[in-house]
């Protein structure tokens, strides 16, 4: 399915469909655990402690998912809108391997706002559909995210036309601008990666992690991680380590370089770690590569 026919069609008629039987929250009575079948969460590419500094909505829009909320799991059913308060520990698998779903996450952050919708299937495995922004949308449209904060923060339960009315506004504001610019320039997958790759280059001399990529770019590192691999043909976390050897060979090239000094100044955990993954990239221990550059 195009962008264009996902969000004028299918993303459209799933939210005019929301009703209360499917609003699911930190609200007492409809909490995931209270309204749906418990079941057992078992991580598949991130854990139960996974959050965020700001709101997320989860909407359902195919299939069935476990999802966890606040470290109890529950499935969840086609319909069903998760509001994630900022800090609230949540993830999602599939219910079994052969149970496919697709979800599309509203990302509330304050300077980023965004959508981006995923998918699992037996065949795939995670795969990220498109990343849309919320910021080139007009004034008047940005005041619904606001106001979707304000939701997802309240100590109550929203109304539902109320929530309705404002992700439908902000979905048919997406919509428009694909018709006028195309389905190229509303995606913004390209540019996650270009900005998760410049991240990596820029601080490719010190410890890094997957987390700390995702988070710079403010997705999941699961979404960023199948994200980069599908655009790059690279997994990410080889391109992370790459990146490093690559600064390691450049400081190791020095005059008066040490392999634990280059260690340490990278952020290596000791000088075993940095070796095995010199090798791993180099197919030479550091001292080796040295000893063959003589």
């Amino acid at each position: 399915m195009s962008l264009t026919n996902f969000i004028g069609s299918e993303l459209v008629i799933a939210l005019g469909r929301l009703d209360a039987s499917h609003l699911l929250g930190p609200w007492r009575g409809h909490l995931p655990k209270d309204c749906r079948r418990r079941a057992k969460f078992v991580p598949v590419l991130y854990d139960e402690k996974h959050a965020h500094e700001h709101a997320e909505l989860c909407l359902l829009i195919e299939g069935r998912c476990v999802f966890s909320f606040g470290h109890a799991a529950a499935t969840l059913e086609t319909g069903d809108l998760v509001v994630c308060p900022a800090r609230q520990p949540h993830a999602e698998t599939f219910v079994n391997p052969g149970v496919g779903y697709r979800l599309v996450w509203w990302s509330l952050h304050g300077e980023e706002p965004s959508m981006h919708v995923t998918r699992y299937s037996r065949r795939d495995g995670f795969t990220f559909e498109y990343q849309l922004s919320f910021t080139t949308l007009p004034a008047e449209v940005q005041g619904r995210l606001g106001a979707l904060r304000q939701v997802a923060g309240a100590g109550k339960v929203p109304g539902v036309e109320e929530l309705r009315e404002m992700m439908l506004t902000l979905a048919l504001a997406l919509y428009r601008r694909v018709l006028e610019g195309g389905e190229e320039q509303l995606d913004t997958r390209a540019q996650l990666v270009r900005r998760a790759t410049e991240f990596v280059r820029a601080r490719a001399g010190q410890a890094l992690a997957l987390v700390d990529v995702a988070r710079a770019v403010h997705v999941s590192p699961n979404y960023l991680t199948a994200l980069f691999r599908t655009e790059t043909g690279t997994p990410l976390g080889r391109f992370i380590l790459e990146e490093r050897i690559d600064r390691a060979r450049q400081s190791l090239g020095e005059p008066g370089a040490s392999v634990k000094a280059v260690s340490e100044r990278l952020g290596f955990s000791d000088q075993f770690t940095f070796s095995r993954a010199f090798k791993r990239v180099t197919g030479l221990s550091p001292r080796a590569w040295l000893d063959k550059r003589k």
